[in-house]
């Protein structure tokens, strides 16, 4: 049985980013106690970073739909489905790539 697909509105104006590489790097300099994972304070202050509004909110969907094995981590191998989640329901919006562009 797959999770349930939630998201809240997207943003008239999200965060841009300049390639998904940077912004992958971004998310990773997130990792402020150095565990190779982003845990969900972890993640809500980068989305605090970015701009992202609902931040709270927005981490915990977020979470949900990238975590892989349920530890409630992003961890480094999850970071690709993070990123994609996050440009498809319009988080962010990554200048110069194709809508379509795998993370």
């Amino acid at each position: 049985m797959g999770r349930p697909v939630v998201h809240l509105p997207r943003r008239r104006n999200p965060p841009l980013a300049d390639s998904i590489a940077n912004l992958k790097e971004f998310f990773r300099r997130g990792d402020t106690n150095g565990d190779g994972r982003l845990n969900w304070a972890e993640l809500e202050h980068v989305f605090q970073r970015l701009g992202v509004p609902a931040s709270g909110w927005r981490t915990i969907l977020a979470i949900h739909n990238a975590d892989e094995n349920g530890d409630w981590c992003i961890s480094e191998h999850e970071l690709d489905a993070l990123l994609k989640y996050c440009i498809e329901h319009g988080y962010i919006v990554v200048m110069g790539e194709q809508k379509n562009h795998e993370p």
